[in-house]
């Protein structure tokens, strides 16, 4: 893995693995899309519901909260960051990393 600051990651290649890093904490865990002017489209791989609205969405998490009802991921579904915080540091996966995850999960299986 590498710590790099924003400027480097906006010119990092759509499929880039990333998560967002404080000092010695990570967030998330996204795939980059395509670079905009000031920021860029990303594929949140924890947190996207499947439903057609935002409001489909909030149901399906407000009835898992209820009643345990399991909710599937959306992992078609991009966002844009739009934060624009140019102090914003970035961890990104290499490859090594990357394979090392998904040989994890498969033990999950």
């Amino acid at each position: 893995m590498r710590i790099i600051n924003r400027k480097e990651f906006l010119s990092m290649p759509s499929g880039t693995v990333y998560s967002h890093y404080m000092p010695q904490v990570s967030e998330g865990l996204m795939i980059k899309g395509e670079t905009r002017t000031n920021d860029w489209l990303y594929q949140d791989l924890l947190f996207n519901v499947e439903g057609n609205t935002s409001d489909e969405a909030s149901k399906k998490l407000q009835d898992a909260e209820e009643s345990g009802t399991s909710f599937k991921l959306d992992l078609n579904c991009g966002s844009r960051d739009g934060m624009f915080e140019e102090d914003q540091l970035f961890m990104v996966y290499e490859k090594a990393d990357i394979e090392s995850l998904i040989e994890e999960l498969k033990c999950c299986l």
